[in-house]
């Protein structure tokens, strides 16, 4: 019984069976006989041949179908039938120029694997496929859009706190306006002696004119040191850069 068991295996498993590696381990099985699987992500056909490659520099492993086989792969149909497609090619991996490399003898070396037959056989499973990619990309983008509006509205809360913040930096730094002068109005200070009044002259200092009449209800700045002192009843005296007084409204001549 155990030898009939063993002789059935024999006659079922191939020998030597071939290993099965990804297209970026080819180099490292040089001079061995394999099947190499990966996607085709690029093809260039000549003359001479069409080469197969699995990365876009066609620096690394490629399946080189050489013109004596365009019959069994012709160059306008490679590309609709391989490209951009996982495939399986089998042969004898090759240097070529320091690159690996596996030439086509065969329809059976090269050929779209078992997943993606079946996918090619399976319309509405390709479809789906693409679906449901598609709904991926489109939650990523909502997600990227709630996260946009979510920053946006923290931004404008950080701007509104700003601009506040400035309105009472800028009410806080600067002093309110002083109250337009109307001397004729208002309660004025006691009135000064008449002949207090008539004493006041042009060229008196501040001191002199504050000690004959008292101090000013308002006081005016203007350009250059200039400055202006009003009273009650519609008097003024102005007072130039050094002090002394130029000018009076509404005081009696002397």
């Amino acid at each position: 019984m155990r030898r009939t068991v063993i002789i059935l295996l024999a006659m079922v498993l191939p020998a030597g069976a071939l290993s099965t590696i990804a297209w970026d381990e080819a180099e490292d099985h040089v001079g061995e006989e394999v099947v190499v699987r990966g996607r085709v992500v690029d093809i260039h056909c000549s003359p001479l041949s069409c080469l197969l490659a699995f990365e876009p520099s066609f620096n690394r492993f490629t399946a080189v179908v050489q013109a004596k086989r365009f019959d069994t792969f012709p160059p306008d149909r490679i590309e609709q039938q391989f490209g951009g497609k996982r495939v399986q090619v089998h042969g004898t991996v090759v240097l070529n120029d320091k690159k690996p490399e596996i030439v086509v003898d065969s329809a059976d070396d090269l050929k779209l694997t078992l997943a993606e037959r079946r996918q090619e056989n399976d319309p509405t499973r390709a479809q789906t496929e693409v679906l449901d990619r598609l709904a991926a990309v489109l939650e990523q983008v909502t997600a990227l859009t709630e996260r946009m509006a979510a920053t946006q509205e923290r931004m404008e809360t950080l701007l509104a706190s700003m601009e506040q913040r400035q309105t009472v930096l800028a009410a806080v730094a600067q002093p309110p306006p002083p109250p337009p002068p109307d001397p004729g109005l208002g309660e004025p200070q006691a009135r000064p002696a008449y002949e207090a009044l008539r004493t006041i002259k042009r060229g008196m200092l501040r001191a002199d004119v504050a000690r004959l009449i008292g101090e000013p209800q308002y006081i005016e700045y203007g350009a250059e040191g200039w400055a202006t002192w009003y009273y009650g009843f519609g008097r003024s005296v102005s007072f130039d850069s050094r002090g002394r007084a130029q000018a009076m409204v509404g005081f009696p001549t002397p």
